[in-house]
This record gives structure tokens, C-alpha cells and sequence, in this order.
């Protein structure tokens, strides 16, 4: 009878744990910038996670997810991660830009040319090398995982459809705070008009800026499309997404949750870089259904877009230096190798 009692107590411990009414020994606050919805990646990546986290975990960790800037920008999660306020964060690479710079020399243009050698870049030496300089500089801001954030950005406009860089001239970019983008779109004619993403959707409805600097899913989840109508496809960074963890809230943990958390973020990372590169084409598809036209530039048009690269390398490297730039451009012809890219 007893024997009999124990096993039924057991059963029992491991429903409520399982359905999460046992109370968390530990709780991790996740912020990220995507609003709560099924087609966008940080949304996905963050579901993932705390699916992951809390049955990994038997119910010992619960996972608090913030979406849609809720705590703050980028830089203000990144500090709230710092001073161990935040657990963590995903951001782009504009959330450690603030901090250093330099490493906006990721978001150099047109360098990398495509999805085979972005993926090989991903796996390469880079961003251990990134992870360490921020956390030279943010000492409790440890780098856990990188994703695809959100594919290649593109030119995307409300009144006029543009071709070729001479069609930019005038239209008011919206871009964030960061110098190297803001050069870009002068470089090619355009007016740079730093907006904050949380309040892009206003901005373009109201023609405070006549386009910005996405991808097609970023533009369909965050309903973009209602004023966006035109886009040309001229792909001319990579989004990579970052996934930041409060170090010494990590070391607070038993070992065992320790790589429970570790492997969650590694197994988020995945997730939505599979998800975003599934899911391009089918918001490319949506947003031409919607009534959008999307252009595939010729080789000439493209060109006219291009040939700013030369100018944003030149321009970088008198601001920043070229310790960075040498380490990027090594690790694109890296990736290249390793992809068998041929130009």
C-alpha cells in the first residue's frame, strides 16, 4: 500500500511539473523587438526557447517573453542585461553598435553575395571574435546564439517604384541610428531619416519617410504593406540576429540548467534561421497578392547599387580604422571558399 501510494505521489509530481504548476526555481526574461505573431522570427525563436527551456527543465525554469520592444530598445536591453536587470535579449547588431561602433562594419553592403556563403559565414570564426569584443566592453553580456534575424535587406517604398540607385534620389529612407547606414542611403541619393522601428508603421502611413531598409517577411508581419506598395530586391545586407544572456545570471544556475539554457538558445538560433529562410518566399508571395510589386534588378540595375560599396569601404575605414573591416572581408572570402562561391 505504501509502495503503491509513493508511485501515485510521483505520478503526480511529474504532471503538475510537466504542466508547469510547480513553482519555478528560476525565472528568464527574454525581450525581443517582433510584435506576437506566427510569421514573425523573433516571436518564433522566442516560443522556442522557452518550449525548450521548460520541459528541458522539468519546470524549474519558467521563461517570460517581452515582445514588441516592451522593455525598451535594443540599447536599453542590451544595458538592462549588463546590469544584470534583464536576463536576455535578441537583437540585431544595432544593439551593441551604441557600445562599439566599429562593429557596424557588419552591415557593410554588398559584400556578402548570397544565402551559401552567409551560412558558411555563420558557422565561421567571426562572431566568437564578435561575442568576445562585447563582452570587453559589456562584460555581463555573454553572446549565446546567432540566427538568420530576418534575411536580406532590401529597398522598399510607399509612392514611387524604384529600379536603379538614381530612383532613390530625394525619397526620405528610413533607417536606424547608425552612421554607416545613414552614409549608405546618402551614397545612393536618398534622404537618411532615422526612425525608431517602433514607430515605423506610423511613419510610413503618415509620409514622415517614403520607404525603408527591410526584408519582405519583416514588411508582412508588421503590416508594412499598408502603405509599402513597391520593392526592389537589391539585397544588399544580411540581417543576422543575436541572442544575449546575462552571464551572471547564468552562472547562478546548477550546472545541469546551466546547459539546459545553452542548448535552448543554440536550438532557438536554428529554429528561426530555418524558419526565415522557409519563409521569404511565401511573404514575398503575400505581399505581391496583397497588391505589391516586387522587382528583380538586371545585372545593369543592380550595378547602379553597387557600385557604393567601394565608397562605404573607403568611408568606414576613415572612421572606424580597418581592424574590423580586414577581419570581416577575411571571413567573407573564408565563407566563399567554403561554399565553392566563384564570382
Amino acid at each position: 500500500m505504501q509502495r503503491l501510494t509513493c508511485a501515485v505521489f510521483l505520478a503526480l509530481a511529474l504532471v503538475l511539473a510537466a504542466s508547469g504548476a510547480v513553482a519555478a526555481e528560476f525565472t528568464l526574461m527574454l525581450a525581443h523587438a517582433g510584435p506576437v505573431s506566427e510569421i514573425n522570427d523573433d516571436y518564433v525563436g522566442a516560443t522556442a526557447l522557452k518550449k525548450y527551456v521548460e520541459e528541458k527543465s522539468g519546470g524549474r525554469i519558467k521563461v517570460d517573453i517581452y515582445p514588441g520592444n516592451q522593455l525598451g530598445n535594443y540599447q536599453e536591453v542590451m544595458e538592462q542585461i549588463q546590469n544584470d536587470a534583464l536576463q536576455a535579449a535578441h537583437t540585431s547588431i544595432d544593439g551593441v553598435t551604441p557600445f562599439l561602433p566599429e562593429l557596424s562594419v557588419l552591415d557593410m553592403q554588398y559584400v556578402i553575395p548570397g544565402d551559401a556563403v552567409v551560412y558558411k559565414f555563420m558557422e565561421g570564426p567571426f562572431f566568437g571574435k564578435l561575442g568576445e569584443a562585447v563582452k570587453g566592453k559589456l562584460s555581463n553580456a555573454r553572446l549565446v546564439g546567432v540566427s538568420d534575424g530576418g534575411r536580406w535587406r532590401s529597398f522598399f517604398t510607399t509612392r514611387k517604384e524604384v529600379k536603379s540607385a538614381g530612383d532613390l534620389k530625394g525619397l526620405k529612407i528610413r533607417t536606424i541610428n547608425s552612421p554607416l547606414q545613414q552614409e549608405f542611403v546618402r551614397q545612393l541619393g536618398g534622404a537618411a531619416t532615422p526612425v525608431p522601428w517602433g514607430e515605423l508603421y506610423t511613419a510610413l502611413a503618415t509620409g514622415v519617410v517614403d520607404g525603408t531598409k527591410n526584408a519582405t517577411p519583416d514588411i508582412m508581419s508588421n503590416k508594412f504593406n499598408e502603405s509599402i506598395k513597391f520593392g526592389i530586391l537589391d539585397r544588399h545586407t544580411f540581417l543576422f540576429g543575436f541572442y544575449w544572456l546575462s552571464d551572471t545570471w547564468l552562472k547562478s544556475l546548477p550546472a545541469d540548467l546551466q546547459k539546459v539554457v545553452l542548448d535552448g538558445f543554440t536550438q532557438a538560433a536554428a529554429i528561426q534561421t530555418k524558419f526565415n529562410k522557409d519563409q521569404e518566399d511565401k511573404a514575398n508571395a503575400a505581399f505581391v497578392a496583397a497588391g505589391g510589386t516586387l522587382h528583380e534588378p538586371t545585372a545593369a540595375e543592380r550595378a547602379t547599387f553597387t557600385g557604393a560599396r567601394d565608397a562605404m569601404i573607403a568611408w568606414y575605414k576613415a572612421k572606424y580604422g580597418d581592424t574590423w573591416l580586414k577581419i570581416m572581408l577575411e571571413n567573407v572570402e573564408l565563407a566563399k571558399q567554403q561554399a565553392g562561391y566563384k564570382e
